[in-house]
């Protein structure tokens, strides 16, 4: 029996049935033997999702095998990939015909077909989720039937398919709009966390992509500027000694003595104040750089986490950070660093946390040195959630959260709309799993 576990190794699975299938002849052939038994069926990208999204004890299936580029129209701006393509695949090869990804989150390791059914997203007030650059999707049935889904053939369902959980059918391929490569210019520097509340508008619209990394117990943070500059050439030879400098600074204090740490703050709770102010003041001097957009999106996550984020309406955001800083002079067990980030407001995904709102993210992490199971993040990340939810809050749906059936019909306006396609195309709820049927029942 395969046993699956997630990226942050806090959920695995054990499918009865696991299946990586090579071509749709090989999918419609599993698909008819899963009708048979009525099986639960989930489907696999990197496992990166640190929740239960993607689990199944009976049906996995992988689509790793779907993974090619199928055609890059450079004059319009699209692409059209399988389901199982990388966005650090995209990342290599677009490039070369001058495109890029318009927006990208932390990490990279990710399917396509994950990225949008989840409504990835990085920052930019400008920049909407992954979800919302979505032009058509190819979809399998569970009868395997096969068809593209287009906005103008049906709104209503194509803004259902667009961020849509897994719960309608399989993703065979993706059409998505692109952006002509860009690099990014990076411009970081210490920022007091109440100066960034005081000007919160003027923060988030001073470049196209910004971000605030809040180092709790600090009263500062990180401001990071990154604005679209033209590709240029880089010269990103190091000599030996610069290597072992940027080894020592982020390989052996930055992750491997951090990771010691955080495990002695696991017996001693009060320590990690220390903890949060000693990295921000190695963290937070000002920097100047440029480099390709990807390299200047993502960042190491570092080691294994519980992960909790929600996407705030801009108009409460203040309000909401606020809360938060006074939760953390009652919480000891707050690691760094909260991650903040904002998106445009978004009308083709019904289920993206950006619907119809202009949006704040507010993503907070409580690590697991070396792998290591504990319950001190519980307390903090209940009160976490619980102020988020009364900011009008909506969860990351590739993140854990509490909410039901009843909370997200309040927080969706086309919530019952959803279910009734996913009803049409999924009649038995085969592609629901547990995960899923909290949420949905």
């Amino acid at each position: 029996m395969v046993e699956y576990w997630n990226w942050a190794k806090t959920f695995r699975c054990r499918p009865l049935l696991y299946v990586e299938p090579t071509s749709i002849d090989s999918l419609r052939i599993s698909l008819k033997e899963i009708n048979k038994t009525k099986s639960k069926i989930r489907i696999i990208g990197c496992a990166h999702s640190p929740s239960a999204l993607s689990m199944s004890n009976e049906v996995l299936i992988s689509m790793k095998n779907f993974n090619r580029i199928l055609e890059i129209d450079k004059e319009n701006l699209v692409i059209h990939c399988e389901s199982g393509v990388l966005l650090s695949t995209l990342n290599e090869i677009l490039p070369q015909y001058n495109l890029s990804l318009p927006v990208q989150g932390s990490v990279s390791t990710l399917t396509i077909a994950g990225a949008i059914s989840t409504a990835t997203h990085g920052s930019g007030i400008q920049y909407g989720t992954l979800s919302s650059y979505v032009r058509s999707i190819t979809l399998m049935k569970l009868d395997g039937e096969l068809k593209e889904f287009r906005l103008e053939d049906d709104e209503d369902l194509f803004r259902c398919l667009t961020c849509c959980l897994g719960t309608f059918g399989i993703i065979i391929s993706v059409r998505l709009q692109v952006s002509r490569l860009f690099y990014l210019e990076l411009n970081q520097h210490p920022l007091e966390f109440r100066k960034f509340l005081n000007t919160l508008p003027v923060y988030y619209s001073s470049s196209d992509h910004f971000r605030y990394m809040w180092y709790p117990h600090t009263n500062f943070g990180i401001a990071y500027h990154l604005n679209r500059v033209q590709p240029r050439i880089i010269n990103n030879k190091n000599s030996f000694l610069s290597k072992f400098i940027s080894w020592f600074r982020y390989s052996l204090i930055g992750y491997h003595l951090l990771e010691v740490l955080f495990l002695f703050s696991l017996y001693f709770p009060r320590f990690i104040r220390c903890i949060n102010n000693i990295y921000f003041k190695l963290d937070g001097r000002s920097c100047h750089k440029i480099d390709r957009c990807d390299k200047l999106f993502n960042f190491d996550c570092l080691f294994y986490q519980y992960a909790n984020e929600w996407a705030i309406p801009l108009d409460q955001a203040v309000s909401c950070l606020l809360q938060l800083e006074k939760l953390m002079e009652q919480n000891n067990y707050v690691h760094f660093p909260i991650e903040i980030r904002f998106s445009k407001d978004e009308d083709l995904s019904y289920l993206s946390p950006a619907y119809k709102r202009k949006t704040c993210w507010i993503n907070t992490v409580a690590y697991r040195p070396f792998g290591k199971n504990h319950l001190e993040h519980q307390t903090y990340f209940k009160a976490f959630e619980s102020i988020c939810y009364k900011h009008n809050g909506r969860p990351h749906w590739a993140k854990e959260h509490p909410l039901t059936n009843e909370d997200f019909s309040k927080l969706y306006p086309q919530w019952n709309l959803f279910h009734q396609k996913r009803k049409e195309f999924d009649p038995n709820d085969l592609f629901l799993n547990d995960c899923l049927r909290n949420m949905f029942s």
